[in-house]
């Protein structure tokens, strides 16, 4: 009908142009008009068109972004809670997962004083379950950063939550209401439940339970309980930081400084700074204090140089006084701000069979027989 329109004008126009040449502008419109109509359904039909590629345009987003967690994934987390729970990973399943675009660079589970980048992150919520209790996974998309949830919505049972908040309460004198669980995870404790006491002996049973750190208005807690909350034991050692400084728990893949050698009573480690050197400080059971320094993660170190020598009545005392501050409560556990995170040194304390690390900004702030340690050794 368009191409009969415009043949018909065509004819029209010849035939004006030879014989009433002023007429002329009456095609013209005549021709825009009938123009315009042909160009309209092409327009709409370009308008109909796109709508109908939009599934197109989306196609490589499904297949980037699976709709259900790669095997990877899945093998990922489930190894991290086995190794967490001390259990085999073939009895650890998968049993509800979601899709999530999380608001940080830490999962939504940044640590209590460890800063987060602002940025999104696409990944998964994975829900395992070893048939008696679930426990759930924040990652990315690979698995690349997983984070386990705070184990006190997932692993502590809420009558034990509710019962171990009610007994701080009412043994520190502080409002229930002002408590916050900050972290817990799942312990075996000894007839002791874990509290070390000098010349004291502890039945070695095994006492299935969670070591939890209490968070106040001003000062911190930690607390030993049993399965079903019946035990509840305060670590006094642990306990008792102010400032709002509150400890978290050493995660799994702390830097590879090796344990001391069998002969070293106290040894330091300072790390991190924007150099990242590793300087170390130890003392040896014969009353040598060695230095020695080297680059993190490097193939060799500077081989240690003699500090100082000290006698060996001095040697003893030290070790008496790391007895009776019960140095070995403090195992697992960090003392840090958010200096730490933002490349600050921070300083690991091994002794005892045990592993302390500290923020030298905070240590006014830190329980007070970490704050003896630190001084005595200091002064030696």
């Amino acid at each position: 009908m368009v191409h009969y329109a415009l043949h018909n004008l065509h004819n029209t126009n010849l035939h004006n142009t030879e014989v009433k040449r002023p007429r002329r502008v009456w095609p013209v419109a005549l021709l825009a008009t009938v123009m315009l109509g042909a160009i309209q359904p092409s327009t709409t039909a370009i308008s109909q068109t796109s709508v109908t590629l939009r599934p197109q345009v989306s196609q490589p987003e499904q297949e980037v972004y699976p709709t259900r967690p790669p095997r990877s994934v899945i093998r990922q987390v489930r190894r991290d809670l086995a190794e967490h729970l001390n259990e085999q990973a073939r009895r650890l399943q998968m049993i509800s997962f979601s899709r999530e675009t999380w608001s940080d660079s830490c999962l939504e589970l940044g640590a209590y004083n460890e800063r987060c980048a602002g940025t999104t992150v696409e990944g998964w919520r994975i829900e395992l379950s070893n048939g008696q209790r679930s426990w759930f996974y924040h990652t990315d998309t690979t698995a690349q950063v997983i984070k386990l949830e705070s184990m006190d919505e997932t692993s502590l049972p809420p009558e034990v939550r509710e019962r171990l908040i009610q007994t701080i309460a009412q043994q520190e004198k502080v409002p229930a209401a002002s408590l916050i669980i900050t972290e817990s995870q799942p312990r075996t404790w000894d007839g002791c439940m874990g509290i070390f006491e000098p010349e004291r002996m502890c039945t070695m049973i095994a006492i299935s339970g969670y070591r939890v750190i209490v968070a106040g208005a001003d000062q911190s807690w930690v607390y030993h309980v049993n399965q079903d909350g019946s035990q509840i034991v305060k670590n006094a050692t642990a306990s008792g930081s102010q400032g709002g400084l509150v400890p978290i728990f050493m995660p799994d893949d702390l830097p590879p400084y090796g344990e001391p050698e069998a002969n070293v009573v106290f040894r330091t480690i300072q790390s991190g700074g924007l150099a990242g050197m590793v300087s170390e400080r130890f003392l040896t059971s014969d009353g040598v204090i060695y230095q020695r320094t080297g680059r993190f993660n490097s193939t060799g170190a500077d081989d240690a140089v003699v500090e100082k020598r000290i006698s060996q009545q001095q040697v003893q005392q030290f070790q008496q006084v790391l007895m009776e501050q019960k140095l070995r409560n403090l195992d697992g556990l960090r003392y840090l701000s958010q200096e730490a995170f933002a490349d600050y040194p921070t300083i690991t304390i091994q002794a005892m069979n045990s592993n302390v690390e500290y923020i030298d900004l905070q240590e006014a702030n830190m329980p007070q027989a970490l704050q003896t340690v630190i001084t005595t050794w200091q002064q030696l």
